[in-house]
Parts: structure tokens; C-alpha cells; sequence
């Protein structure tokens, strides 16, 4: 029986197929252009004489032969796919029952195995709230701004705040931070706005510098470098959707490229932005489909680090619980569980089987103790528990050359590797005596702060971490020793802070005189024009703590020796942070926090010269 209905045309009207919505495909105007009121166009069939089903292209993951170049194999890629568009623009909507049930199959994949849940993962625990803040931080009605709050700002202090609440002015000073925050929330816009994306071809270039000044043995990308240049092509063709692992590590390589590179960046601010959110946006997917791979396991370790450079930590320690995961699955818990023949420090000869068995175990050797070194970063900084627990691991420390091939150009990646890993180890031995209960006895409790003290100021001595600044010659190898100088100043801190013969209102002389420091070298580095988009997030991650010493000495010590000095340090930081802020409105209410905090200082030596004056007069 033929149908009295209007015609069916047999693709999809323009309208529809740009916004990418279904299509009832009635002539002359279908559903969704009738009820917006437009004009209803549709693009004329090719005649084809043959159906034909999609094609999943799939990328060169290892390596390609010598005889062919990364220009052929991506010119036969991109040749290739583009006969897959044309085929695909027109004769997507004759195959759609075929497809209806998987509409996003479409996909360029890194890898073909299976999808492995695991419920065992651990959950995301809740924020611990310090003593006197739960009140002040319940004004803040907005969920998102709360967790930012209680895990980029008053996670850090739980490590420090014997006596921070308990200072009226300090105190008084969060209180109207959280009444402005929760004011600005009711009275402005606070999603962030849409970035611009990254244009190709600069896109390609950090590309390049990365696999050219930052690639290292220790940390082998699974996905070749012709392949990650063409997917700023591949993201343009429409009917080509990229598989969420090959885009977190491509968005991640293009990030670490940018950051590595000293080079004048315009909007480099927005680019950073742009890449963050472009992984944002991806994770909830990848982390419903991620697989025990080598791409898996590096796309969650470059996730760990994009997502602490957006300050979102539930993020990053979700990828980091998946990049533990899968790391198992692939071994690297059990490296040594079999002892080698070998020497692991003496690799046999260069090219032989044997010394490529070695170098890869190296390598996994040097990516676990990373997770070690991470897995105690959120037990430090964040409050989370570990995930690598004791007995679940026989991994010996890797020959920091990875290859055996000791080259100057990674020299400070091996010292960053092996001081940070002293450190590692010491944060967690401070970890352990912590959660067992400490030492009910002030003098065996102080003396066993002592030995941990002892043994962060060895790192800085044998390294001599202040010298190696001074000498270093390039972005990258700054970065690697400002990493350990800075975060063995923040555990000096705690530690000096932790002393129980030291606990009152008046804060341990060595606290202070580290944070001082610490802020001090850090703004030396920000001022410098090159460093100045290091951002935010390394302030909050490296120097919230010093400020914060800082802002409460001053505040609390009336006999403060360094007021003017403390003052402009403190100064600096809140105008730079509200800088950096500009194009960050989601941190906005940490910059509430710290102006606030900066305006307490200042209000205190008002105070202190309005009664000097005052007793003068008398």
C-alpha cells in the first residue's frame, strides 16, 4: 500500500546534519526546520552502485619501517580518510539502522582490547574539613566552588593549622572571603568561558618540541609522532571521531609541548585553557571505556598532571586509581619478582636482546616509582589514602639513564628522579608514623620529627638543589629543580610545624624563616617574563603553604622581624594571582582567599603603626 505522507528525502537536511541532530527527513521542510521557522535545504544524492559499510582506520602505534617517511604514511592516512568523508557525507543515513545502536563506532582506536572494569577501584574519598572551617565554608552554596576549596586550600593547611584558627584575625579574615565568595556566586557568572582552539600547525610545533627537548626514555610515548601531527587533520573531518585515549594524549603532549616551550606564546593562557577543558570534557568517557594498555596507562599519567594543572583533584586522583590499575595489569607491580642474571645497574651490550629486556624493565621501573612518588603526593597534599600499599609491589629503583647511555641532556631528569624519590620515600615514612598514632611523648615525638628533618635537608645538601638552579641552562631543567627545592621546603614546613614542643601561638622560627624562602625564589622565577605562565596552580600546589606561615606570622608574631619584606612577598603573590585569574574565573575564590588574607597583613602593621603612634603621643 503506497503512503499518503509527505516524501522522504534519502539524506538529511544541511540544517540537521550541522548541528548533528536526527533528521525525519520530510520534503519540503522537515520537523526540527518547521518548528525553528527556517528554510529547509537538502544536499542532491551521488548515484553509487555498490553499498558500502564504514571503515575503522587504524593509527601507527609501533614504529614504521626506515623505508617510509612520516610525510607518506600520513599522506596515505589522511588520502585514505578522506575517501572515507566522501563516502560517509552522503550514505551516512542509508545505513543508519545498522548503526542506530552504536552511533559513535566511528572511531580511529589505539588499541583493540577488551574494555576490563574493575569495581575493586577505590572510591573518591570525602575532603577532610579542618577543625573551625566546616561552619564558615557551609555559606558557600555552590558544590563545585566547596570541593575546589576544601582540596586546593584547606587540605594544605590540615598539614599546618596547629594554631591557624585559633588567631581571631585570621580567622575573621576566611569568614569574609567565604560572605564574598558566596556574594560573587550570587551576583556573577561563574562558568568559564568558551576557549578558541589551538590552531594546527601551532599545534604540530609543540608537538615537535616536545618529542625534541622533553621526550625522555623513562616515560616512552605509545603513539608514534606522525601520527599524533596528523590529528589536528583528523579532528577536522566530520564523519572521523577519534578514540578518547589517542585525544587525551595527543591534547596532553600539545600542553606539556606549550609549557616546556620558553618561546613567546600569544594567549598562551587560553591555549592552556583550551587543552585543559578539551581533556575535561573527555575523561568521563575514557574513564567508562579505559583498557589495560600501554596508550591507556600513559593517557592516565599525562591526565594525573593536566588535571592538577586545572586544579581539579577528584579528576586526577580518579586517573591516577586507573593508571595504578592498569600498571598492574601490565606488571609493573612484579618487575623484580624473578631476580635477573644480570646486573640491572651494568646494562649488557647496546643492541642485544638481553639489554632491550633490560631497558624495558628499567622503563617500568622508572614509571612505577613515579606512581610511588604520585601515590604519596595525594596522601600528603590532598588527604587521600594510598593505593600502592605495602607487600604489593618488588620493584628495584631503574638505572636513572634508563638505556645506560648517561647523556648531559637528561642529567637533571635523573637527579629530579632520584631526590624526588628520597623524598618520596621520607613522606611516606612521615605518612605511616602519622596514621600508627605518632608518640604520645613530646620528647621521642620531637626527636623523631628531628630524623625526618634530618634526612629533607640531607637531600638539599648532597644535591646542593639552590647551586643546581644557578646552573641550569634551559625551561625544563629549572622546572625539574625548583620541583624537589620547593617540595622539600614544604615538608621542612610541616615538619618544623608538626613539632609538638612548638605548638602555640607563635609559630617555629624555622617554619617561617623556610616559607620566607621559599616565596622569595619563587617570585624571583614568576617576575622573569619566561617563567610568568607557570600559573596558578603552582602557587597553590608549591606555595600556598609559605604564604599562608607568612600571612599568619605577621599576623600573630608582634615582634615580626621582617614585616616590610614579608609584606611585599606577600604583596607580589596576591597580585599575581589575580592576574593569572583573569583568564582562570573558576579559581576565582582562591583569589578571594589569598587577597583577603593579603588585606589582614596589611590591616595588622596598620594596627601595630596606629599604636606605636599611639604610645609615642603618650
Amino acid at each position: 500500500m503506497l503512503g499518503t505522507g509527505p516524501a522522504l528525502a534519502s539524506i538529511s537536511c544541511i540544517r540537521c546534519q550541522s548541528k548533528k541532530v536526527r533528521c525525519d527527513r520530510v520534503t519540503p521542510q522537515c520537523d526540527k526546520c518547521e518548528a525553528a521557522s527556517v528554510e529547509c535545504t537538502y544536499k542532491p544524492r551521488k548515484p553509487r552502485t555498490k553499498k558500502q559499510r564504514y571503515i575503522v582506520a587504524s593509527p601507527p602505534i609501533t614504529r614504521p619501517s626506515p623505508e617510509l617517511s612520516e610525510k607518506g604514511i600520513l599522506l596515505e592516512v589522511l588520502e585514505r580518510l578522506k575517501r572515507l568523508e566522501d563516502h560517509c557525507g552522503f550514505d551516512k543515513d542509508a545505513v543508519n539502522q545498522e548503526v542506530d545502536a552504536d552511533a559513535d563506532s566511528m572511531s580511529i582506536s589505539s588499541n583493540e582490547s577488551e574494555t576490563i572494569s574493575d569495581p575493586a577501584l577505590p572510591e573518591t574519598p570525602a575532603p577532610v574539613v579542618p577543625d573551625g572551617i566546616r561552619d564558615i565554608l557551609s555559606r558557600i552554596k555552590d558544590e563545585g566552588s566547596r570541593s575546589m576549596l576544601l582540596s586546593n586550600v584547606f587540605c594544605h593547611l590540615q598539614q599546618v593549622q596547629s594554631c591557624f584558627f585559633q588567631n581571631e584575625r585570621c580567622f575573621r579574615a576566611i569568614t569574609s572571603a567565604m560572605s564574598e565568595i558566596q556574594f560573587m556566586q550570587d551576583t556573577e557568572q561563574m562558568e568559564p568561558f568558551e576557549r578558541e582552539p589551538i590552531p594546527k600547525e601551532l599545534a604540530r610545533e609543540f608537538i615537535d618540541y616536545f618529542y625534541n627537548f622533553y621526550h625522555f626514555e623513562g616515560f616512552r610515548v605509545p603513539l608514534e609522532q606522525s601520527f599524533l601531527s596528523s590529528i589536528p587533520d583528523l579532528l577536522e573531518i566530520p564523519h572521523v571521531q577519534l578514540d578518547y585515549t589517542s585525544q587525551i594524549i595527543y591534547y596532553t603532549i600539545v600542553l606539556q609541548g606549550m609549557v616546556s616551550n620558553p618561546g613567546e606564546i600569544g594567549g598562551r593562557g587560553h591555549y592552556v585553557q583550551y587543552l585543559y577543558q578539551k581533556c575535561v570534557s573527555l575523561s568521563e568517557k575514557w574513564l567508562q571505556n579505559v583498557k589495560e594498555t600501554p596508550a591507556d596507562f600513559f593517557a592516565a599519567l599525562t591526565l594525573i598532571s593536566i588535571a592538577l594543572e586545572g586544579c581539579n583533584i577528584d579528576l586526577s586522583w580518579k586517573a591516577h586509581a586507573q593508571a595504578c590499575r592498569i600498571s598492574k595489569a601490565l606488571g609493573y607491580f612484579c618487575v623484580d619478582e624473578t631476580p635477573s642474571e644480570e646486573n640491572r645497574l651494568h646494562l649488557t651490550e647496546p643492541g642485544s636482546a638481553s639489554h632491550q629486556v633490560e631497558v624495558e624493565k628499567n622503563r617500568k621501573r622508572f614509571e612505577f616509582w613515579h606512581l610511588v612518588r604520585t601515590d604519596c603526593l595525594f596522601r600528603m597534599c590532598f588527604g587521600k589514602p594510598g593505593i600502592i600499599t605495602a607487600g604489593s609491589w618488588k620493584v628495584n629503583f631503574p638505572d636513572p639513564t634508563i638505556t645506560g647511555v648517561d647523556h648531559e641532556s637528561s642529567r637533571f631528569i635523573q637527579i629530579h628522579f632520584i631526590a624526588s624519590m628520597r623524598l618520596a620515600l621520607i613522606v611516606m615514612k612521615y605518612l605511616d608514623w602519622v596514621d600508627g598514632g605518632k608518640d604520645p611523648d613530646p620528647i621521642s615525638h620531637d626527636a623523631r620529627i628531628d630524623d625526618f628533618i634530618d634526612e629533607v635537608q640531607s637531600i638539599l645538601f648532597d644535591w646542593d638543589t639552590e647551586g643546581l638552579l644557578r646552573m641550569t641552562k634551559n625551561h625544563i631543567d629549572i622546572w625539574f629543580c625548583v620541583d624537589v627545592l620547593f617540595s622539600s621546603y614544604k615538608m621542612l614546613i610541616i615538619l618544623y610545624q608538626s613539632k609538638i614542643c612548638t605548638q602555640g601561638p607563635i609559630l617555629p622560627v624555622q617554619a617561617v624563616d623556610i616559607s620566607r624562602k621559599s616565596v622569595k625564589i619563587f617570585q624571583s622565577l614568576l617576575e622573569s617574563k619566561e617563567h610568568a605562565f607557570w600559573g596558578v596552580s603552582l602557587i597553590l600546589f608549591h606555595q600556598f603553604i609559605p604564604f599562608f606561615i607568612l600571612c599568619l606570622d605577621i599576623i600573630g608574631n608582634p615582634d615580626h622581624l621582617h614585616l616590610e619584606e614579608d609584606l611585599v612577598s606577600i604583596g607580589w603573590i596576591s597580585d599575581f594571582v589575580e592576574l593569572v585569574i583573569k583568564e582562570r574565573v573558576e579559581l576565582k575564590p582562591v583569589m578571594i582567599i589569598i587577597k583577603s588574607m593579603a588585606t589582614a597583613c596589611q590591616q595588622t602593621k596598620m594596627d601595630r603603626l596606629s599604636c606605636s603612634t599611639d604610645a609615642t603621643h603618650i
